[in-house]
């Protein structure tokens, strides 16, 4: 996203500013949302999904690299990238091993792709780092995860085991300092239930405080597209894959994750609409039965009451965007056009990505100590807030 030059600059002689108060900076680290984290591949399958396809590897780049997502890359990425759900667990594709890249460094979430075309972080890094006695690797650390998994996955454990070894390694080296969480999108509803799985003692010693922005609390009618049709980019099918990336979407635990939750949204409250049929959070089951998704609620079930968007227990800060179309509900008006075409959207308030219901559940925490709303696309559109100035100044002003 690019910045105009007088919003960079006065970000800097923020920094500048700061420079009495240099001794008190708290470090920051930074927790992802969806897609954002580079997550790595090795391969030893016993089979070619194509031709063209290896069955052999050493480690790669499996997300994101933006030329497998072109044809006819896209088919092996899809093969290697998609999950197996067997006896109510999530896994690899047999034959493939992962791990994600950049953890506990300053710069592992500046970009979401190889060609650094996509910035994610990196305006955030680049003015924390730019304050008087910040140091590379310690006072701004990345905590990217493999966003394919959630609670209560072992995967998960094992990231919110290394979250809190890493978080408890920068307080040690930066003499007792308490640390300042940073998340974004998938990344609070992530950061919110690891919170709630540490207990009060260990918050109050190692927490300054938390400061989430754009959160999909109680998830997101966007994911209804995303599984039922998606077609959530402006790409032409033929290049975007728009069936095979439906395909793999159905088998990501992360994407059951981020569905619209009860009582966020009301059993009677329809969000996809056939001339045969009203689809709620009620009705999920009629919904993957109906897409031809025959084991969508056993996987639905391994996430249910997973996530935790109660109370924090510690000071938060509440960061989110306003006032852009955001997905409220689909409707086909064609029963034939069900679920392989794209649907009609219902427009309401959000940040383009995640409802305002959900975004703003964090307004009403106890322990929330501030929320500020950002409104219209530059500003406050999902992705973009990352890098807004505003938000920006906002988060050097908590950690100094």
């Amino acid at each position: 996203f690019i910045q105009s030059n007088l919003s960079t600059a006065m970000i800097w002689l923020f920094a500048l500013m700061l420079a009495p108060v240099a001794e008190a900076l708290k470090p920051v680290i930074l927790v992802p949302g969806a897609l954002a984290s580079k997550i790595e591949a090795r391969l030893d399958k016993s089979y070619r999904s194509h031709w063209y396809c290896r069955k052999t590897s050493d480690w790669y780049l499996l997300w994101l690299k933006l030329e497998s997502m072109l044809p006819p890359d896209v088919n092996c990425w899809a093969d290697n990238f998609r999950m197996e759900f067997r006896d109510g667990t999530f896994s690899n594709n047999p034959g493939v091993e992962t791990r994600v890249t950049g953890f506990g460094t300053s710069h592992g979430l500046d970009y979401v792709d190889n060609w650094k075309k996509i910035s994610y972080y990196r305006d955030l890094v680049s003015a924390i780092l730019a304050l008087p006695g910040a140091k590379e690797d310690l006072t701004v650390r990345s905590a990217p995860y493999d966003f394919r998994y959630s609670p209560p996955s072992r995967v998960s454990q094992k990231y919110f085991d290394d979250l809190k070894s890493l978080i408890e390694d920068t307080y040690q080296q930066l003499n007792n300092t308490r640390v300042v969480l940073v998340s974004h999108s998938l990344g609070g509803l992530t950061t919110s239930t690891f919170l709630h799985t540490m207990s009060q003692e260990w918050k109050d010693k190692y927490i300054h405080a938390w400061a989430s922005v754009a959160g999909v609390f109680g998830g997101a009618v966007k994911e209804i597209k995303v599984m039922v049709s998606h077609g959530i980019t402006d790409l032409p099918d033929i290049i975007a894959s728009r069936l095979l990336q439906r395909d793999v979407a159905r088998t990501i635990m992360g994407n059951y994750f981020m569905l619209p939750k009860y009582p966020i949204w009301g059993k009677e409250e329809v969000l996809l609409q056939t001339p045969e049929a009203n689809y709620t959070v009620g009705n999920y089951a009629k919904l993957f039965g109906d897409m031809g998704v025959k084991d969508g609620m056993a996987k639905l079930d391994t996430v249910k009451n997973a996530a935790y968007f109660g109370d924090p227990g510690v000071s938060t800060y509440c960061f989110n965007g306003k006032d852009v179309p955001t997905s409220k509900s689909f409707v086909y008006k064609n029963q034939r056009d069900f679920p392989d075409e794209v649907p009609e959207t219902i427009f309401g308030d959000g940040d383009g990505t995640v409802p305002a219901r959900s975004l703003q559940i964090c307004h009403k925490w106890k322990s929330t100590v501030k929320w500020v709303e950002y409104s219209g696309e530059d500003a406050g559109e999902h992705d973009k807030i990352v890098s807004n100035p505003d938000f920006i100044s906002a988060i050097l002003q908590i950690i100094s």
